[in-house]
Formats: structure tokens, C-alpha cells, sequence
């Protein structure tokens, strides 16, 4: 639950650099370069000109996409907390839930977060999303070594849900589950054994393993 820290945001900066660049010209014939234009030290995040059906979400809304905003708050929580109201350029609100994963929330404040969360909004039926890919691949080139990217070209060929596990089992945790799962089946064969009614204990242990199998 380590998302919501400086050196994390920082990351997530040059990652949005990447991405949004300096934004998604749907002219017909407009070009696109691979230069940096985000991670500046002044505010104003990348808006979509009048008429342009694109826009964006990002943690880093919150601090106006600025990199010195950023390094020199002091309480990064409480100026989330404190903006999760506001409404972002395409005039939706900015509210924390849209742009964590794993959430940890008191009451009504968030106290952690596994994940950020960088969103496009495409309605332009152009070549937007030729270009978001062509950004990724240049992201999955230039990423730095600490970091692993999925898929690690950055390229996407369907829809799929990535599932992390951020504290993996020992184990001391893989042998306890091994044995829990070894008593429990131990107790329900002996259960089953001293049903007079079944004449075959073992092909009803067969029967309801075949069927939770399908049923899963």
C-alpha cells in the first residue's frame, strides 16, 4: 500500500510524460514527436483544445501536473483528501476512486493505495489509440530498469485483467494452507465412510470432485 509516495508520484510523472506528451492533435495530418513535455516546473496540466472529444485522468491532477508542486508538498494524503472534489478538465470529479487501485479508505478519507491510475477518454473515432500505442512502446523503451512493465512491450493485443499480489505467501504460509486443505479433505472421506446409505464412498468423492470442477 505504498503508492501514494514521492518517489512513486515521481515515477508516475515521467510515465504520464510518455503518454499524454503534449496532448492528442486529431487534426488529419497532424504529427507526433516522442519529446518530454509534462515534466516541467510550472502548473497547467495538458487540456484538449476546444471541439476535441479526448481527455485524461491522473493522480496527478491533484497537483496540477506540476513536478516541483509535487516534491515540495509535505502531505501528499492531505492534498488529495482535500481536493477530492474538484472536477477535472472534462468536468468530472476528480475523486480519488478514479484514480487509485487497492484503495484504503477511513470513513471517508483515503489512507492508502496499492496502484495509480491513468485513464483516456477517447471519443474522437480516430487514430487516437495508434498513437497512445506508439507512446507505449516508447514508454516500454525507455522505463527505467527498476520498474516492469505488462506486457513488457507495451503492447496490448486484448482486453485483460492483471491481478498483482503485493505480499506474496512464505512458505511457512504455503505449508499451512497445504495441511488445512489435507484435513479438511481427510475429515470429509472419513465423514463419508460411515455413510451406510453409499455403496461406494470413493466414487462419491469422484462424483462431487468431478462436479465442483465443472461448477469452477
Amino acid at each position: 500500500m505504498n503508492a501514494i509516495a514521492l518517489p512513486v508520484l515521481r515515477e508516475a510523472m515521467h510515465v504520464q510524460e510518455v503518454l499524454i506528451n503534449g496532448g492528442f492533435d486529431t487534426r488529419e495530418g497532424a504529427t507526433y514527436d516522442d519529446q518530454h513535455m509534462l515534466a516541467r516546473h510550472g502548473p497547467g496540466c495538458v487540456v484538449a483544445p476546444p471541439g476535441e472529444k479526448w481527455g485524461w485522468h491522473s493522480p496527478l491532477l491533484y497537483w496540477d501536473c506540476s513536478l516541483s508542486a509535487l516534491e515540495k508538498d509535505s502531505d501528499l494524503l492531505g492534498t488529495i483528501n482535500a481536493h477530492a472534489r474538484i472536477r477535472s478538465p472534462l468536468n468530472v470529479t476528480l475523486r480519488p476512486s478514479t484514480v487509485f487501485a487497492g484503495k484504503s479508505f477511513s470513513n471517508t478519507k483515503l489512507r492508502a493505495a496499492d496502484a495509480l491510475v491513468i485513464t483516456l477518454f477517447d471519443q474522437t473515432n480516430s487514430s487516437l489509440g495508434d498513437t497512445w500505442d506508439s507512446r507505449s512502446r516508447l514508454l516500454a523503451e525507455k522505463l527505467s530498469p527498476d520498474w516492469t512493465i505488462f506486457p513488457p512491450d507495451g503492447q496490448v493485443g486484448r482486453s485483460r485483467l492483471y491481478e498483482f499480489r503485493f505480499k506474496p505467501m512464505t512458505l511457512n504460509d504455503d505449508l499451512f494452507l497445504a495441511a488445512s486443505y489435507m484435513v479438511t479433505a481427510a475429515y470429509v472421506i472419513w465423514r463419508m465412510m460411515q455413510l451406510r446409505a453409499v455403496k461406494s464412498w470413493f466414487g462419491l468423492l469422484v462424483t462431487i470432485c468431478v462436479k465442483v470442477s465443472s461448477v469452477s
